[in-house]
């Protein structure tokens, strides 16, 4: 049980009240997805005592200066990590396309910097999705082919995996922040729904590109993933397999395990999951103290 941080249970696995107890008394969370990956709940042990923090949360929430404040932060993160990605990749594959995106991506940040309301700014964050998805696809160097993001179902393997990979991460960014003692389901950028883990996915949002993204280009440019790992499903669109998503959960826990310098100019090293605790507290600090928030910066 030392070893464990987390267990991910997919399709219908059962699961004895022996185990369950286990598992709560050792303070390991019990993630539940359906075969396709669908989140449909989480085992985990008792919810933090700091009812005060979760009345602030709530107060946060209707403090439209504090959220669009911290919004802006969130949004400005996640194209400045966009356009980090795809500098990075265009320092050895270097084409006209990724350079207007990139070109576009700085512009768009100013944009975000700009914006005077939750609409308007998840209206800039839209148009910068757009440019980075436009380009992702000039990224893929095998078999797989990228044009457009599509969802629910996805409708080829990179999408699938792209789904997948947010999925999963959805879920770390759901313990990183309950551990803090945050209720995941109340966000800043992203609007209260019923089901819907608000703050987790805000959380996310900086991380999408340099995590998930990168893992995915990765895993299919150098063959680790190829037709044979996915199924058609039709209507239920294109999603892993057994044999797939055996493969890819390998090398996405290595990747979120693996430590590497995570800030510029200094010597420290972290881990990804490291990273999600780090970013969790820096945001109940900012929910607390109404102070700034500031998100992880990809290099």
């Amino acid at each position: 049980m030392r070893d464990l941080e987390r267990v991910v249970l997919f399709g219908n696995v059962d699961l004895t009240s022996a185990a369950s107890v286990a598992l709560l008394e050792s303070g390991i969370e019990t993630i539940l997805l359906s075969y396709g990956g669908k989140f449909r709940g989480r085992l985990a042990p008792a919810d933090a005592k700091n009812v005060f923090l979760r009345q602030a949360q709530f107060h946060r929430y209707e403090d439209m200066e504090f959220r669009l404040r911290i919004g802006i932060a969130i949004v400005d993160g996640k194209v400045k990590n966009a356009r980090t990605v795809l500098q990075h990749y265009a320092w050895n594959h270097p084409s006209e396309t990724l350079k207007t995106a990139i070109e576009r991506l700085q512009t768009a940040r100013a944009r975000v910097g700009n914006q005077g309301s939750i609409d308007a700014l998840l209206g800039a964050e839209g148009e910068a999705a757009s440019t980075y998805f436009a380009a992702l696809g000039t990224m893929m160097r095998s078999e797989f082919v990228f044009t457009t993001r599509t969802r629910r179902p996805p409708r080829d393997p990179v999408n699938a995996l792209l789904s997948f990979t947010y999925t999963l991460l959805t879920t770390e960014m759901t313990g990183a922040l309950a551990a803090q003692g945050l209720d995941p389901s109340v966000g800043i950028v992203h609007d209260l729904d019923y089901g819907r883990p608000s703050l987790a996915l805000d959380l996310l949002e900086e991380f999408r590109h340099p995590v998930a993204d990168r893992l995915v280009v990765s895993l299919i440019n150098r063959g680790v993933l190829s037709r044979v790992h996915f199924d058609n499903r039709g209507e239920a669109g294109v999603l892993l397999n057994d044999l797939g998503r055996a493969r890819f959960l390998e090398y996405y826990h290595k990747a979120l395990e693996t430590e590497f310098q995570a800030t510029n100019g200094q010597s420290e090293t972290m881990t990804y999951r490291e990273i999600f605790r780090r970013q969790a507290k820096l945001l109940r600090t900012a929910i607390e103290d109404g102070t700034n928030y500031i998100p992880y910066a990809a290099h």
